[in-house]
């Protein structure tokens, strides 16, 4: 059994809690970064999650927010990123999380990722621009961030932008279009 063994118990249509981690100051450690304790996981193998407007977001000091426009995310068992789009009334904005694949905790019910500091963001009808840069530099000279991990997050980022520019994958208009409707109830045609 592989990193999605026991998926099939939650998926499709089953509520799951995307956790996002960054290292603590001391070696071994892990503090709360961001946690959306409420998805809806619509699809298997490479998820795909929904957050419906209102949906919660708890940072990791605990304050507590809520997106007004449904937000859609996938996830990729090798990628280092992950993509949200963003389905705002002013057309479809991204953003971008460079992290490490996702880890299924099933006992939880949460699919943890370690931020690696670096986003790409993207409004509509904008183009791509990357942020959180010094971030990144500085956790990486911390320690915090592996000399291996920050190679992975500037390929990842090298390889979101090949995405973005060839509108494949999540930047792809229909599908956007396609998992906003599953994520809304309608069957997909």
């Amino acid at each position: 059994m592989g990193l999605w063994g026991d998926v099939p118990e939650v998926a499709p249509y089953g509520r799951v809690c995307l956790e996002s981690v960054k290292r603590g100051d001391s070696p071994g450690t892990w503090k709360a970064h961001r946690r959306w304790p409420e998805a809806q996981w619509l699809q298997g193998r490479s998820p795909v999650l929904w957050f419906a407007p209102g949906t919660p977001v708890v940072e990791g000091n605990g304050r507590r927010w809520s997106s007004p426009y449904p937000v859609i995310c996938w996830l990729w068992e090798d990628k280092w990123f992950h993509v949200m789009a963003l389905c705002r009334e002013d057309g479809t904005g991204y953003y971008c999380n460079i992290a490490s694949p996702p880890v299924w905790l099933p006992e939880r019910k949460t699919l943890r990722v370690m931020d690696l500091e670096l986003d790409v963001r993207i409004e509509p009808r904008g183009r791509p621009k990357v942020v959180d840069r010094d971030e990144f530099e500085m956790a990486v000279r911390r320690g915090r961030i592996t000399r291996i991990e920050a190679a992975a997050a500037e390929r990842a980022v090298e390889e979101l932008l090949g995405w973005i520019k060839d509108r494949s994958g999540p930047f792809d208009p229909a599908e956007v279009i396609r998992w906003r409707r599953v994520g809304e109830g309608q069957v997909p045609e």
